[in-house]
């Protein structure tokens, strides 16, 4: 049950589900399925973006795995702790993580996680602009999970591959994969992926200077992202609202929404976000000093 939920992105109520589930199987000495369960919450924290609390659980049950022998469930709980510090922006220890437990996937003969752990390298190769190596990661390990029938891995690689596009100025590429891969989103069920897709299509039309049509996108896409819970994608939409309402010279509103995007950022770990907040910030108030000076020399 807990993992339906979970597939679901309600989060909040697969975390009470996996405890439940967790308690019971530890009643019953199933030391396997409490390791199981305990893998599943670190990884819902992390979806929440619940950072050390996830780290915590997964180290967990990452011993438990090893003192069961497990090492496909050992290696996939690092994996995991790899994808924390992903999101932590710590590329080169992750880097270390995801080739290392990738690795480990090809020697026990996990194909799926050997995908996955592609696929996160790839991911990781993208934020540090590494578009050329990322995009040929990408496009392998989207091979892989459409091997293996995984149509939520097979998405997720297209997606990142539209993201790069879109990185690389190429939008009309990218507006094509990210509206396919939304909408193969939409019939998996994944409201996450659609959400993100979402958000990059709206900034994808902000750096293109289309405001109304990125702010009806990206205010929809950050209502997706409160319907289920994540914080990290709906301060990401209100921080490009509020780039989008300074370039139209609407201060106010956008200053609103950058401080309540650096505050989420804050809250959950992500500096380097909270960071460009703060940039945008001071842009404002520079700009407003000046015009006031420029109206007391008048």
């Amino acid at each position: 049950l807990g993992e339906i939920v979970f597939m679901q992105d309600e989060h909040a109520e697969a975390t009470s589900t996996l405890l439940q589930v967790r308690d019971l199987f530890l009643k019953i000495g199933d030391r396997a399925g409490a390791a199981r369960c305990s893998a599943r919450l670190g990884d819902n924290l992390r979806m929440q973006d619940k950072h050390s609390e996830a780290a915590t659980v997964l180290k967990d049950a990452q011993a438990q795995f090893f003192k069961l022998g497990d090492r496909p469930g050992a290696t996939r709980c690092l994996w995991r702790l790899g994808e924390i510090l992903h999101m932590q922006s710590k590329y080169s220890e992750a880097t270390a993580i995801f080739t290392n437990t990738r690795t480990e996937a090809l020697k026990i003969g996990d194909r799926l996680g050997t995908a996955q752990c592609s696929q996160s390298l790839g991911n990781n190769l993208k934020m540090q602009s590494e578009y050329s190596e990322a995009t040929a990661v990408l496009t392998d390990t989207r091979v892989q999970y459409l091997d293996i029938g995984d149509p939520l891995g097979a998405t997720q690689c297209l997606w990142s591959l539209g993201d790069i596009l879109s990185m690389q100025s190429n939008y009309s590429e990218a507006a094509a994969i990210l509206i396919n891969s939304r909408a193969e989103f939409i019939e998996i069920g994944s409201r996450l992926g659609a959400a993100q897709c979402s958000r990059d299509l709206g900034d994808n039309l902000r750096m293109q200077s289309e405001y109304p049509e990125a702010t009806a996108v990206l205010t929809d896409a950050r209502t997706q992202f409160l319907q289920i819970n994540n914080r990290l994608g709906e301060a990401q939409c209100a921080q490009s609202l509020g780039r989008i309402f300074l370039a139209q010279d609407k201060s106010p509103e956008g200053e609103n929404l950058l401080m309540h995007a650096r505050d989420q950022f804050l809250d959950i770990g992500h500096e380097d976000e909270a960071a460009e907040c703060s940039e945008l910030l001071k842009e404002c108030t520079d700009d407003s000093d000046d015009e006031e000076s420029t109206e007391t020399s008048s």
